[in-house]
């Protein structure tokens, strides 16, 4: 971690400056240490270069945001928490939501440390090993999209948050760093680049990418939960987020957010399907309830709907069709 990051990152908490506590460094950069808050004093680790933002409770591994929601821990695809979903039925589902909701409003300790075991698959990942088992390299290391096809809807996305000129860019929810990595290896022009992901080994996968395209200085890999992101408010230019809004529970909080870290005028450009992952969470759908009380994506007409109370303008919203026959959703909003 670099330390003119923090002008960007602030406590999840109450979103004011950190200080950093440096324990090691390496070539400059902090390895180890501690981020404090100059305001509330909650404090934040620095585990192999990477801060971590994060509540004691929010630290798991990625699971199906409609397990995540009604306060089942274990990792679940979203087809086993579909079947779940049916066994409990709606009525049980929404009292195992406001139960897991009452838990966490009693929950507000910060991450003070990092299980080992979490901390060597960061840094395993970062190291590029990961990477360079099976074809992951040619796979996940290539950059097309800007000499590829321009009716794409991923090279139009990109297209798009490159056009608005930024100098700061703020990925949401980055998985493995996918789309963050390919707009940091074209736009040169950015002064940071933040991706904040949930899923800490992740974070290795992000930062590799990084190192690999000779981003590193100017792109930080951070754990964060984008319900409560590790922002200061109002520093960042353009935020992007790729396909990530079905698997978040709490989509109306992110999107407040956002809302609140983005500079005046600032752009939210975002890539979805245009419904969600399964057809009985749309709004009008056989567990519609259920998803409107657990905050998950039920459909673009609805998160257009709830971005504009939040305070955003729909300034374009594109449909494409992609190579399977489903139908995506460029949206671009803006503050």
């Amino acid at each position: 971690m670099r330390k003119a990051v923090l002008r960007y990152l602030g406590c999840p908490g109450c979103r004011s400056e950190l200080a950093v506590e440096e324990k090691r460094k390496w070539k400059g950069d902090i390895r180890s240490g501690t981020l404090v808050c100059r305001n509330c004093g909650l404090e934040y680790p620095v585990t192999a270069g990477r801060p971590v933002l994060l509540w004691e409770n929010a630290q798991r591994e990625w699971t199906s945001p409609i397990s995540e929601a009604m306060g089942i821990e274990e990792y679940r695809t979203i087809d086993q928490s579909m079947k779940e979903l049916f066994s409990f039925g709606e009525k049980r589902a929404i009292e195992l939501v406001r139960e897991r909701d009452h838990v966490n409003t009693e929950v507000f300790e910060s991450l003070k440390s990092i299980p080992r075991s979490v901390v060597g698959k960061m840094k395993y990942r970062e190291s590029g090993k990961w990477m360079k088992t099976g074809n992951r390299r040619e796979r996940l290391l290539s950059f097309p999209w800007k000499d590829g096809d321009k009716t794409d809807s991923f090279n139009i996305f990109m297209q798009r948050i490159a056009s608005t000129k930024t100098d700061s860019i703020l990925d949401i929810a980055s998985g493995g760093g996918f789309a963050v990595s390919h707009q940091a290896f074209v736009n040169t022009k950015v002064k940071q680049i933040l991706a904040v992901e949930r899923d800490l080994k992740s974070l290795g996968n992000i930062q590799y990418r990084f190192k690999y395209i000779g981003s590193e200085s100017r792109s930080e890999a951070v754990g964060g939960d984008v319900r409560k992101l590790p922002v200061r408010t109002e520093v960042i230019d353009t935020a992007m987020m790729l396909a990530a809004l079905p698997e978040i529970s709490g989509v109306t909080l992110m999107i407040r957010e956002v809302f609140r870290v983005l500079k005046e005028g600032g752009a939210f450009v975002l890539l979805i399907s245009e419904e969600p992952m399964v057809t009985e969470l749309r709004v009008d759908g056989e567990f519609g309830r259920f998803a409107a009380e657990a905050d998950l994506y039920t459909g673009y007409k609805k998160f257009e709907s709830d971005s504009e109370l939040q305070g955003f303008s729909v300034e374009s919203s594109l449909r494409f069709e992609d190579k399977r026959g489903r139908m995506r959703r460029l949206i671009s909003l803006k503050k």
